[in-house]
């Protein structure tokens, strides 16, 4: 009986230091991760002109599409709740018409801020918004980007605006294992190309892919899960598996989502839906950017 008395009494004990460990811990990853949301970033930008033309719209519906912006603001720009979970985060992507609940009010410097530099208008960063990836854009693409979503068609939305981060989401972003703040990955000072008079060939295929970065990591050699429960992402280079593969192969891929290997891909996690909005000529550019990424040996 004494020693049954003994083992409660070193359980509770064990029990109390654990929870005393786990609320300092805690404690320690909310500063750091409040600290680094409440930064405020400065940046000054050159004005930019937004055309009106057909043509130009067009670009920006393509970019629309390829950037994968639906995937999140929808196919109307209606915005939806893009994770709606306690523990990871609680977000909703805003409905970027001038319908009710969009952004009416938006003038070209609120685009500029939010694409090019991933701040809110306290200059603090967005949560999630993949600015990082869209800041390499030139300002040619960025204005006819900008055109497409100032002139969509007014949706109405009722969608309940949620914007908050749980304890497993702060630990991940302490831990620098998801992107959640954008603005800290983009350089606010540097200069802009105004367009590319090259659009075939490697640089072309680097610079179409840099929105593959946020999962394939800067280097596309991938790595471990982005978030709990999501799978590791692969390797895409010339060393990884699409290494094997030929031009054909890889846009086949892209078009059906599936792989030569048979392999289905969840456009959950890997977004060939959208990916496969990019023209043939694109693809081939891509593909001929990722081939040459390999290890030196």
């Amino acid at each position: 009986m004494k020693l049954l008395k003994k083992l409660l009494k070193w359980s509770k004990i064990t029990i109390i230091s654990l929870l005393l460990v786990l609320a300092i811990a805690y404690l320690v990853i909310y500063n750091l991760s409040q600290r680094r949301i409440q930064k405020q970033y400065s940046y000054t930008d050159a004005a930019i002109s937004i055309p009106t033309d057909s043509l130009s719209i067009a670009k920006g519906e393509h970019l629309y599409k390829i950037r994968s912006c639906q995937d999140c603001h929808g196919e109307k720009g209606e915005g939806s709740l893009f994770m709606n979970d306690k523990m990871l985060m609680q977000l909703t992507a805003p409905n970027l018409t001038k319908g009710n609940g969009g952004i009416a009010a938006f003038k070209t410097s609120d685009w500029l801020r939010v694409l090019r530099h991933g701040v809110d208008k306290n200059g603090r960063s967005l949560f999630m918004m993949p600015s990082h990836e869209i800041n390499n854009l030139t300002n040619e693409d960025l204005a006819n980007l900008i055109a497409y979503c100032k002139q969509l068609a007014p949706v109405a939305s009722s969608q309940e605006k949620l914007h908050s981060i749980g304890p497993i989401g702060r630990l991940l972003m302490v831990m620098n294992q998801v992107t959640v703040l954008p603005a800290e990955k983009i350089d606010h000072r540097a200069l802009h190309t105004q367009k590319l008079e090259e659009k075939t060939g490697v640089t072309y295929g680097q610079y179409l892919s840099s929105g593959c970065q946020g999962c394939h990591r800067p280097d596309m050699k991938g790595g471990g899960p982005l978030a709990p429960g999501f799978p590791p992402v692969p390797n895409i280079t010339g060393d990884g598996n699409v290494g094997n593969w030929n031009e054909q192969a890889f846009i086949a891929t892209i078009r059906n989502g599936k792989t030569p290997e048979g392999k289905e891909l969840n456009n959950n996690y890997m977004p060939w839906k959208s990916i496969g909005h990019f023209t043939d000529e694109e693809l081939k550019s891509i593909f001929m950017y990722l081939q040459q990424i390999r290890d030196k040996h």
